[in-house]
């Protein structure tokens, strides 16, 4: 899987950088680690040619949304599954630990990966490792401010933001409240919340209202599961966004695919973009009971996306220059830059007609699938993992 070359050079490859400006076929030279030079055509000059024509390069693909606390909780998965297994070189846990385990998560998980590996802190004591369909936040106990402030600024280096679910099971009885105290925390803290919306998995519970999540929500905050079709997205009874949706983006609240067992249904999806609301970012949520399927990867996800109408470029940008924007993290991801550490995705899209499926199995017709070749972090160059990826 892993291969070490301290001088090579990538040949030939389409090079699509939403952020730095570029889009067409150049070398790029790797050497020690940095990225030395980039150009349209580069002599060899002893470093190690790598044929990557026909294929399209990348700064490296970022996944903003997955639960990595392997072997606890009921979905955690390995990071380098999701992640340099998959041509992705930077992965980040939606809310596995709290502040409680956070320490345990660094320790195990962050440090003997070879993806990079970011945080969101879960509001709730128990993070997500006990599952979606308990009330994580239905006891007022169960949010400890200040023993989160002492995480965050422990690990701040790791932490994007602060991770709620809104969801009558996970709220209970507290309704709003836990929303409430985590807009006081995160703005304190300068930290942006993930929201998670959509019941969809608690069934018996009483959904919470979008247009009253997102009261809670200032600009850089994320809305996770736009295109859920359970109770509590984005759309009211004939299919049209609420007024509070169109409010809460033109405000700069941002929008995450989070495609997740349950939550991306082709249906809601065209509804949603038919109105004119674009996804700011793409992410798989992903996690060990779906990655052989229905979501498989993050270049599984961005070709299902492709198949509902945007581009190649459009889906690059959204795994790269927006995501390293929903992190907060423009200045160190998200492009190809000289003199900055080697962090890039090697993609093969080919033509193939494939029947692209959601969460709730519907169909629709693909026509390109995008597969990873390599990713490369720093000295290392990272060959897939086998998947049974469409």
């Amino acid at each position: 899987m892993e291969k070490q070359s301290t001088d090579f050079l990538l040949q030939g490859g389409r090079v699509i950088d939403p952020a730095g400006g570029r889009d067409g076929y150049f070398d790029i030279r790797v050497r020690d680690g940095i990225v030395a030079e980039i150009a349209s055509s580069i002599a060899a000059e002893g470093s190690t040619p790598i044929d990557v024509k026909d294929h399209v390069v990348t700064p490296g693909l970022i996944d903003v949304h997955l639960h990595l606390m392997k072997g606890l909780g009921a979905f955690g998965v390995d990071p380098d599954i999701f992640g340099v297994g998959s041509g992705v070189t930077t992965v980040v846990d939606a809310g596995s630990a709290g502040h409680s385990l956070l320490t345990v998560f660094r320790n195990y998980v962050t440090q003997n990966a070879r993806t990079r590996v970011l945080n969101y802190i879960n509001l709730s004591t128990l993070g997500g490792v006990a599952g979606p369909g308990f009330g994580i936040l239905a006891d007022p106990r169960l949010i400890d401010e200040e023993k989160i402030e002492q995480a965050v600024e422990t690990h701040r280096d790791i932490i994007v933001g602060i991770k709620i679910m809104a969801t009558g099971g996970a709220l209970g009885g507290q309704g709003l409240k836990p929303l409430a105290r985590a807009r006081k925390l995160g703005d304190q803290l300068k930290l942006p919340l993930l929201v998670h919306i959509g019941e969809s998995w608690s069934k018996n519970a009483e959904p919470v209202h979008v247009g009253e999540v997102l009261k809670y929500l200032r600009p850089g905050d994320i809305v996770t599961h736009m295109f859920t079709v359970h109770p509590g997205g984005l759309l009211d009874g004939n299919g049209r966004l609420w007024p509070q949706v169109r409010e809460a983006k033109a405000s700069g609240v941002l929008m995450d695919v989070g495609h997740g067992l349950h939550n991306l249904n082709f249906d809601v999806a065209r509804k949603v973009l038919d109105q004119g609301l674009q996804p700011d970012g793409v992410s798989t949520d992903g996690h060990r009971g779906n990655r052989n399927g229905p979501v498989y990867d993050l270049p599984t996800t961005m070709a299902k996306l492709m198949a509902l109408g945007f581009s190649l470029t459009q889906v690059i940008e959204m795994a790269t220059a927006n995501a390293a924007r929903l992190l907060g993290r423009s200045s160190q991801l998200g492009t190809l830059r000289i003199g900055a550490p080697a962090d890039i995705s090697v993609l093969r899209v080919r033509e193939h007609e494939w029947q692209a499926v959601d969460s709730q199995k519907g169909t629709i017709p693909a026509h390109q699938a995008i597969v990873p070749l390599y990713a490369v972090r720093g000295t290392a160059l990272y060959d897939p993992i086998p998947s049974e990826r469409p």
